[in-house]
């Protein structure tokens, strides 16, 4: 490990070096009317999963915008690795090798981020996780945009800790045709073969666009020992899948946008198999009724079953539900000024969950919420003031204020951020729940200052606290008809940190640095997230996270892009007593750099790109996120090195 890490260092030593090397004269005579730099492009685009009026650095949260050339660039096999270079995430593991998100050292699985896919939510409806892996068409993504922050004042109660926003190509950006496909080879198996297509017509009335995305993988290519060694040891590759399917269609007519999607995920562990299925039907109406004041109405309707499992050896489905949201919504957007606007508006929606072995409906849930939001734009600072009030017919309402001052004076700008968050008892939280269900409750400090030294360079640092009330957990224990579940309510969780992001763009080149540390709060009492080795580090969370992207084109066609991502040390449960009860063992940390290379127009639209992940095999695991229990799954192996190959092509329509 030593070696490796010394490696890493002096790359890391050769990009400062590099960083160094600037012209101080353009340090020293740096102003506002300098051509607008690559860099400056980027941070000076409105962000809209923020705010629709403010750009990157005004923006009232923290915010990371990743690009279709950083994707590209960095041959991302899928979202994941994209995250693992964002300050503050992680890949965690839930049940039945279903991956989840960490954020911010907190296991942030259930209803604590809010992921979109062109509008569409990809939280399920029963417990309001998130299923990551070989999942999403990273190849078809025009642009991530990631609010390391709360979301639920915007947002609602799936967005206690932060925001995903997944925009496509041919969603967005796309006025042609385009193809893609990923390979991916381990030594002793395939990782994955995932390949889509993409097709969109833009007009100034009237566009469409349509994708469609297949594919199929593993979850590890290592073996695997069950905790409680009750099966015999198992070879991933031969025991597990990791299936993704996907049909995304956009139809937009002046002011009218409809969208369609259908998404089904396959997974499954040595045992089991598991799955999550959505068909999404969202229509809205962007109304004009004067340059000031605009009005949308929208409906939504989700229909889902999502963490259907399935021991094979038993007869019968062993857990099949289905979810079923309508929602209706009305927004209003008016600008009073040039300096004032303000966004409101309410909705009002139904869940219900149907048991299919039975056909029975098991639970309805109406919910109701208000929100509003005013900017002032300031030339001392940036105020934006919002609040959210949502209510249930089974627990007590949530209001979660928002306040935010920012400014972006010449080449500083700082964010002073304070937002109470949520996040809604789902179906089967309630379902389950034995402590009285009840929203939980968060209340997050941000502070972020940044500098740019140069058009393209930028230095931002921030830090926040989050402390979370009325924690939703799960438990359960037995197996097979002993088998019982169950959700309650804890007091208190939470974490602290800092993150830094120091970029710089040239014509040639470009790279990007992180660093990220995080501690649990002093007065956790989530007993399931905490280890007997230290109390500032909760399950499977590392304490420090530090990435390093870069990019050189070598000719205009030829670009190499290596990556590096090293975590600190964490801790999991790994191993058993002699009662049976999960031990908490330390895993080393590990040091992941990557390698990728694409050569652009082979021929003209055609890029070729190949690369290797994990180039030291250090293979690090994937723990679950907290003390599972009787159901506790020891750490995921890591996948060993793999040798991937990317193949696209782009045609784009005649104006």
């Amino acid at each position: 490990m030593r070696h490796k890490l010394s490696y890493a260092l002096a790359v890391l030593a050769l990009s400062c070096h590099l960083l160094s090397a600037q012209d101080l004269d353009s340090l020293l005579n740096l102003n506002a009317f300098t051509e607008e730099s690559d860099l400056q492009k980027m941070l000076n685009k409105n962000v809209s999963v923020s705010s629709q009026n403010l750009t990157t650095r005004e923006t009232p949260g923290i915010i990371s915008v990743v690009t279709s050339e950083e994707i590209q660039n960095s041959g991302a096999r899928d979202i994941t690795d994209v995250l693992r270079l964002v300050p503050g995430f992680d890949i965690s593991q839930d049940l039945q090798f279903v991956m989840g998100l960490s954020l911010r050292g907190n296991w942030a699985n259930e209803g604590k981020v809010l992921v979109l896919m062109d509008g569409q939510p990809f939280n399920e409806l029963l417990y309001q996780s998130v299923a990551v892996g070989n999942r999403f068409p990273v190849d078809a993504i025009e642009r991530l945009e990631i609010i390391r922050g709360p979301g639920s004042a915007r947002y609602g109660g799936s967005a206690e800790y932060g925001v995903i926003n997944i925009i496509t190509k041919s969603a967005s950006s796309l006025n042609g045709i385009g193809v893609y496909g990923t390979a991916g080879f381990h030594s002793g198996a395939t990782g994955r073969t995932n390949a889509g297509v993409i097709a969109a017509a833009n007009d100034q009335r009237i566009s469409w666009d349509f994708s469609l995305f297949k594919g199929k993988g593993i979850v590890s290519d290592q073996p695997y020992q069950d905790i409680f060694q009750s099966y015999d040891p198992v070879l991933l590759s031969k025991a597990t899948d990791s299936d993704p399917f996907n049909v995304n269609i956009g139809l937009r007519y002046n002011g009218l946008s409809i969208r369609g999607m259908y998404d089904k995920f396959e997974t499954s562990d040595p045992q089991s198999i598991v799955s999550f299925e959505t068909y999404a039907l969202d229509a809205q109406y962007k109304i004009k009724l004067s340059d000031k004041f605009k009005l949308t109405p929208r409906i939504q309707y989700l229909n889902q079953v999502p963490w259907f499992y399935d021991y094979p050896e038993t007869p019968e489905p062993d857990f099949e539900v289905r979810a079923i949201r309508t929602l209706g919504q009305l927004e209003a957007d008016y600008d009073v000024s040039r300096k004032v606007n303000l966004n409101f508006g309410a909705l009002y929606f139904t869940d219900k969950s149907i048991d299919l072995s039975v056909d029975e409906t098991m639970l309805s849930l109406n919910n109701v919420a208000v929100y509003a939001e005013a900017l002032l734009k300031h030339r001392l600072a940036n105020a934006t003031v919002g609040f959210r009030f949502e209510k249930n017919n089974k627990y007590d309402g949530a209001f979660v204020p928002r306040i935010a001052l920012t400014k972006k004076i010449e080449n500083l700008h700082f964010k002073v951020l304070y937002s109470a968050s949520f996040r809604s008892p789902s179906l089967q939280n309630v379902q389950l729940d034995t402590t009285g269900a009840a929203p939980e409750r968060s209340n997050v400090f941000e502070f972020e200052l940044g500098y740019q030294f140069t058009p393209e360079m930028l230095l931002a640092l921030n830090a926040f606290h989050i402390s979370t009330r009325d924690v939703i957990i799960y438990g359960s224990e037995g197996e097979g008809d002993d088998f019982n579940e169950w959700y309650e309510s804890y007091d208190k969780s939470g974490s602290q940190g800092i993150e830094l992001v120091y970029s710089i763009r040239k014509k040639k080149w470009y790279s990007h640095f992180t660093y990220s540390f995080s501690q649990a709060i002093s007065d956790n009492t989530v007993d399931k997230y905490v280890v007997p080795q230290t109390k500032r580090q909760y399950v499977g969370m590392a304490a420090h996270k530090i990435t390093w992207n870069t990019n050189v084109y070598i000719t205009p066609k030829l670009s190499l892009n290596p990556t590096v991502v090293f975590a600190g040390k964490r801790y999991a449960f790994a191993t058993v007593d002699d009662e049976y009860e999960p031990v908490a063992t330390k895993l080393d940390p590990y040091l992941l750099v990557n390698i990728f290379c694409n050569y652009r127009n082979v021929v003209p639209g055609l890029t070729l790109g190949a690369g290797i992940y994990d180039l030291f095999n250090e293979r690090p695991g994937i723990p679950q996120a907290y003390n599972g229990g009787s159901g506790a799954y020891g750490p995921i192996p890591g996948r060993s090195r793999e040798y991937v190959v990317k193949l696209s092509y782009q045609l784009n329509f005649k104006k």
